[in-house]
């Protein structure tokens, strides 16, 4: 029986839209010297010889646009866009070869010269629960995000995974849960999907029912 490898998507940051011109060159010729000769990267696609002529395209047509010529800038954006375009192939190919040795794949991005995109960590949304003005109830409620959808749970015993139960799933952020036994601890948890991804469940929070 095997099992799926690892993925390693999109993990590479170039910053390609955020650098100067002599930033980009500088880089580029980074990535080469780092990947010339380098065990992981037998066959660099596109190669780097296609790569280093193309950065000496970009560097003399950027010399000539200081000096201001009619037309020069122009040149130099589409020499630079040619570089950035092979420069992304070249990371995906990096990326491939990292996905293929997921244990050691932020050495193998290293060696290229090239670094990891720093990923956020997505904190639990701010989550509350209360007695309800009625007995018998619970007020839940959690820090609002646009188009969201919201989940809660609750249970009596949180030491048991299996014991949750989903109460609600909608678009209000405020629910209340009715019929629940007055003197009992309830714990509740809720979590935030947005965009299609779903958060992280909150901390469970009790409440004795009134």
């Amino acid at each position: 029986m095997s099992t799926k490898p690892k993925i390693i998507k999109r993990i590479i940051a170039l910053l390609l839209s955020k650098i100067s011109i002599v930033q980009l060159i500088s880089n580029a010729r980074h990535y080469v010297t780092s990947m010339t000769g380098n065990a992981h990267f037998p066959t660099p696609n596109p190669d780097l010889a296609s790569i280093t002529t193309q950065v000496n395209l970009l560097e003399t047509d950027y010399n000539v646009s200081l000096t201001r010529v009619k037309g020069s800038v122009a040149k130099m954006r589409a020499e630079q866009k040619k570089l950035i375009i092979l420069l992304k192939g070249l990371a995906a190919y990096v990326e491939t070869i990292a996905n293929a040795d997921p244990d050691h794949a932020l050495d193998i991005i290293a060696g290229a010269g090239m670094v990891v995109r720093k990923t956020s960590v997505r904190k639990p949304h701010v989550f509350s629960v209360s007695n309800g003005k009625l007995k018998g109830t619970a007020v839940l409620t959690t820090k609002a995000v646009s188009r969201g959808t919201y989940l809660y749970q609750m249970t009596t015993d949180p030491n048991t995974p299996a014991s949750w139960v989903q109460i609600y799933a909608g678009s209000n952020v405020k629910f209340t849960k009715t019929g629940l036994t007055s003197g009992t601890r309830y714990y509740f948890r809720g979590a935030v999907s947005s965009k299609g991804v779903l958060g992280d469940w909150t901390t469970p929070e009790d409440v004795l029912i009134q």
